[in-house]
């Protein structure tokens, strides 16, 4: 019965602590109301057309970056969004709203403990889709820079 016990609690245990890391959901990738994958037709809709277009060719296909005055960027491949980043005085903000500005602790509080830290980024990985996530950069204990999608 001790032996039961023991390794019930143990367990518990365990699973409490691989709760605060985990992968997060698909429905998380969202950053300034516009969802990964979504059209370049979706992003014009919501904030117009960019003030600086970059077009490239790149193995995967055709890459195009649309910058805007806000501090957001937008970089697609193949028409679709793969990627999102702000920074600066962006007011844009993740699904759980999370934004620049934001501090450490708020981040944890809602995130949990990162997935993966590298130097100043803290990493949050999507469950089942490799290398697809949210990366904040931080400085000074505060949310400096967020990416949404593809990571690098």
């Amino acid at each position: 019965m001790r032996n039961i016990i023991a390794s019930f609690l143990l367990s518990s245990i365990l699973m409490t602590g691989t709760s605060c890391f985990g992968a997060l959901s698909a429905d998380h990738l969202m950053l300034g109301e516009i969802k990964y994958g979504a059209t370049i037709s979706d992003v014009e809709k919501q904030y117009g057309k960019p003030l600086k277009i970059d077009r490239d060719k790149e193995p995967s296909g055709e890459k195009i970056e649309y910058k805007y005055d806000n501090s957001i960027e937008f970089e697609f491949i193949n028409g679709k969004l793969q990627e999102i980043t702000v920074e600066n005085q962006s007011n844009a903000k993740t699904k759980a709203g999370i934004g620049i500005g934001t501090d450490v602790a708020t981040l944890k509080s809602i995130y949990g403990e990162p997935d993966k830290i590298h130097e100043e980024d803290y990493i949050y990985f999507i469950e089942g889709m490799q290398g697809i996530g949210l990366k904040f950069e931080i400085k000074n204990g505060k949310v400096h820079e967020i990416s949404c999608g593809l990571l690098d």
